[in-house]
């Protein structure tokens, strides 16, 4: 649940790292690309995949559910506080899938990177986003004759909500690889103690 490079660092290398990442995560909630007026592309699914691939599982978490819970905390919007354990679910799964799912050969880190969000956004985006909005949506927002049931909001939502997310999804997915040469040299650098200063 942890990344062997994350191990190797001091205590204090490690909270050092963690709060640097924990800060990325909340910056990352405020700053956007605006494709419409509701539709907004953020970088939180980046920040979580590199936490993940250098930290592992459980610090990912941490950065995934602390990021967004301080950045609701900072600036509230609606009741969406769950979204930062999905977050934080989210960046578990890349954490694990990038430290225990690995291949030796030339561009296996892709192959990796490419499982990773795979699952991510199934059983993420597609399985509890899903599942925590519609809950969401029958205690907060609809009453009486408008409840729909779990099958018909999904239908709605796999058609809808579910295009927006997948572009995000795609955007995160595109900058993450694009960065994750460097990345990985980073998590050697951090790796090798001679190396850092």
């Amino acid at each position: 649940m942890f990344s062997k490079t994350y191990l190797s660092l001091s205590a204090g290398r490690k909270i050092a790292l963690l709060a640097v990442f924990i800060a990325f995560g909340v910056v990352a909630n405020f700053v956007s690309v605006d494709v419409t007026p509701s539709v907004k592309i953020t970088f939180t699914y980046t920040v979580c995949f590199f936490a993940g691939l250098l930290m592992g599982g459980i610090p990912a978490f941490l950065v995934g559910f602390l990021g967004d819970t301080i950045g609701f905390l900072i600036v509230p919007s609606g009741v969406f506080w769950l979204y930062g354990v999905t977050l934080g679910l989210l960046a578990l799964i890349f954490g694990v899938c990038l430290n225990r799912i690995t291949f030796t050969f030339r561009g296996g880190q892709y192959v990796s990177a490419v499982i990773a969000f795979a699952a991510g956004y199934l059983l993420v985006t597609l399985l509890l986003n899903s599942v925590v909005n519609y809950w969401y949506l029958r205690l907060f927002t609809w009453t009486g004759d408008t409840q729909k049931s779990f099958s018909v909001y999904l239908a709605g939502y796999l058609t809808g909500r579910l295009i927006f997310q997948s572009v995000v999804f795609a955007v995160n997915a595109a900058a993450c690889l694009l960065l994750l040469p460097f990345a990985c040299k980073l998590k050697a650098a951090l790796a090798n103690k001679h190396k850092i200063t």
